[in-house]
């Protein structure tokens, strides 16, 4: 078994290496000034399981056609086993049609991914479990909000945590679950999110909140533009928490998010290496060796 190393996750396909005690796959790879990509495999992979680790963060069209490459390639070159980890996958919050003549991409990712020959896909803390189901190989979903509420009490603290998911979604349930687990069964709970399919405004709804001297600590899987967690927040201090954590798997952080999540009383943003970003402070490499191998997280 050995690690290639996407262009979008560099980094944390060392880290993935250094977990699972294998080497890297030298490789090479540019972007031609139009933008076309190049990618060239400098040893023989024929007969290798590979695990390629490219994480399919905006841009994202250009992180899926790098790992559509690097995979297809792979493929056609005759490695035995192609393992794909892509932390965030993008094209996951679109599993059906919602409104008529919608586009299902995360269908359309899927089929190509199969079609090419990859044998399993692995991901963390995907936005809709049923897009795995688009599937026809083995998909999982690993968890990362256990070793994002470890950061928080053994880096920061926190010893009063009360765990708080910003919506009512299945998925974010079972996040703010195992993570209330690894602590031993702290308090949790969940508000109630709806938001315009149309105009893609979003209403939090207030609800009360047993937090009050309490550090709450807001989990959520994708933080873009910091509404949803704001609104959280906000909610969490007016119902009295003593402090306001948010711990993200993936930070996109577009425009003035952190900004707005300061403004509505957060104390500190914490986010994994499924996205590089300055909150990043945690790696899900631990996740896949524990996946693959049954070693418990670090």
């Amino acid at each position: 078994m050995k690690v290639v190393a996407g262009p979008s996750s560099q980094d944390l396909a060392h880290k993935v290496a250094e977990q699972l005690s294998v080497g890297l796959v030298e490789s090479s790879w540019k972007h031609f000034p139009d933008g076309e990509f190049y990618f060239r495999f400098d040893e023989d992979v024929s007969g290798e399981e590979l695990i390629i680790v490219q994480s399919l963060y905006p841009p994202q069209n250009e992180h899926i056609f790098e790992l559509l490459t690097i995979a297809h390639t792979a493929k056609d070159l005759g490695a035995s086993k192609i393992v794909v980890f892509a932390p965030y996958l993008a094209y996951s919050r679109q599993d059906e049609r919602y409104l008529p003549g919608e586009a299902i991409t995360s269908k359309l990712l899927a089929e190509i991914l199969c079609r090419i020959g990859i044998d399993a896909i692995y991901t963390v803390d995907i936005h809709n479990l049923k897009v795995l189901e688009y599937y026809r190989v083995p998909a999982y979903n690993l968890v990362a909000s256990p070793l994002i509420v470890r950061y928080f009490v053994e880096s920061r603290g926190v010893s009063k945590p009360f765990l708080l998911a910003p919506d009512d979604e299945e998925a974010a349930i079972k996040r703010v679950e195992e993570a209330s687990k690894a602590l031993g069964g702290v308090p949790y709970d969940a508000l109630e999110k709806r938001r315009d399919r149309y105009t893609g405004m979003i209403e939090t709804r207030e609800k009360l909140l047993e937090v009050k001297g309490m550090d709450v600590i807001i989990i959520d899987d994708i933080i873009s533009t910091g509404g949803t967690a704001a609104n959280a927040a906000r909610i969490s201090k007016k119902m009295g928490a003593r402090r306001v954590y948010v711990g993200v798997t993936h930070a996109l952080l577009r425009g003035d998010a952190l900004k707005l999540m300061e403004e509505a009383g957060v104390d500190e943003v914490v986010s994994t290496d499924s996205v590089p970003a300055i909150t990043t402070k945690i790696s899900v490499a631990p996740l896949l060796r524990e996946a693959l191998i049954g070693k418990p997280q670090l």
